[in-house]
């Protein structure tokens, strides 16, 4: 106990050099935080917009369907299978979808789109579609009417309460045309799908597409991305792998994965870079405070303090620096986390066309997860104890005459 009073005077002994080196390890711990905390914001906000909002973590098809995305490879809707899948630890929910391309007509513009038939109940669970209606309502179940992306509906000057034509060609070849009121029109985060995309219901689009009974997929909604590893496998088991598949959203949306792998290697070589760059002025520091304590540690030895608790001591004061400023540096980091999780930094001009061309939306989020503050407060004083090590060597090896006369 005296030990650690007697380490815990002496980081306050010297209040330059103790501010000094707590702050250089505050700063690491803020710019680690906040630049992990914006990676790792932006991959979920960019998994979020162009998988939980469309595709789904997991998705059950038909085994032909997902290499030409033909109406004509469809599965048949099973109530049993659906519970099945239900019924699999992890799994929220299972969605019922039917969806394909189709012409869209208002007026003298026309347009192609892509027209979702849904479970509006059910789908909303997952997408939570509802919330982004920005005029008129949202879907009732077997609703004749449809829901619009508001960039569609403002390409094509369409209002609630308007009515569109839609062509297409249904299952097997029909031809598949019908006009559609439109009950409300919401803003799709995704937004390559706020410009084409239709939603109806599902019983009302598979009238459409001549197609009762048929599904393009089953969306399974999984209570955690974390889940998927663990789905994913017990889901396959439930199938019958000679005409149904279960895909992951990394098969279904292999560019968005290596995107976010590549910019995540990116990221941890310039965390890297800044952990080198503030080890070697701890380690600078560390060594400037020996060479300024060799005649202490001296007359210290000299006068029977063992040098075995001469380093315990230097050690202690070493981690008691890398607490105060650590812990220091993720209060502030938590404060700039937390503004900027309440409020995305948008982005614009030709770094927004490059998101939108994958299909997300143009915002650095950042993320609030507890385990980015722990790594980074355990990294840098990780690299304070490393640092010290070059004390504990000198510690153990100096000779007390040179010491003393230093």
């Amino acid at each position: 106990m005296e030990i650690v009073k007697l380490a815990w005077r002496n980081v306050w002994r010297n209040k330059r050099r103790t501010i000094i080196t707590a702050s250089s390890l505050m700063f690491a711990v803020i710019f680690g935080v906040v630049m992990r905390s914006m990676q790792l914001g932006t991959y979920d906000h960019m998994i979020d917009s162009a998988v939980r909002q469309y595709s789904g973590f997991i998705q059950v098809q038909d085994k032909a369907y997902w290499k030409d995305k033909t109406i004509d490879d469809l599965m048949l809707d099973s109530i049993g299978l659906r519970e099945k899948i239900i019924g699999v630890e992890g799994v929220h929910s299972v969605l019922p979808r039917l969806e394909s391309f189709a012409l869209i007509s208002s007026g003298n513009k026309t347009k192609g789109a892509f027209f979702q038939g849904v479970d509006p109940a059910l789908d909303d669970q997952m997408t939570q579609i509802s919330h982004k209606v920005v005029k008129g309502r949202f879907l009732e179940k077997d609703d004749d009417g449809v829901l619009l992306s508001q960039r569609l509906a403002s390409y094509l000057n369409i209002n609630v309460g308007d009515t569109i034509v839609l062509l297409s060609q249904g299952y097997h070849g029909v031809t598949a045309a019908d006009v559609f009121p439109v009950r409300g029109i919401a803003k799709i985060p995704n937004p390559k799908l706020d410009k084409a995309l239709i939603i109806g219901s599902l019983k009302k689009v598979q009238q459409f597409y001549g197609a009762e009974g048929m599904l393009t997929s089953m969306v399974v909604n999984i209570k955690s991305k974390g889940d998927i590893e663990d789905v994913l496998p017990k889901v396959r088991e439930l199938l019958n792998p000679e005409h149904l598949v279960a895909l992951s959203w990394t098969e279904m949306n292999k560019e968005l994965k290596q995107q976010i792998d590549s910019d995540n290697g990116s990221g941890i070589i310039m965390l890297a870079i800044l952990y080198i760059v503030i080890f070697f002025g701890i380690l600078g520091t560390i060594i400037m405070m020996t060479a300024e304590r060799k005649k202490e540690f001296g007359v210290m030895v000299a006068l029977g303090m063992h040098r075995y608790y001469l380093a315990l001591v230097v050690l202690l004061e070493t981690i008691f620096l890398g607490f105060v400023g650590a812990l220091t540096g993720a209060l502030l980091s938590s404060f700039i986390v937390a503004y900027y999780y309440r409020k995305p930094i948008r982005l614009d001009g030709e770094m927004a066309d490059v998101y939108e061309q994958f299909g997300i939306e143009p915002v650095l989020a950042f993320s609030n997860d507890f385990g980015i503050f722990i790594n980074q407060f355990w990294v840098v004083l990780t690299l304070l104890i490393i640092a010290v090590i070059y004390s504990l060597i000198k510690i153990s090896s100096f000779k007390i005459i040179n010491a003393l006369h230093s």
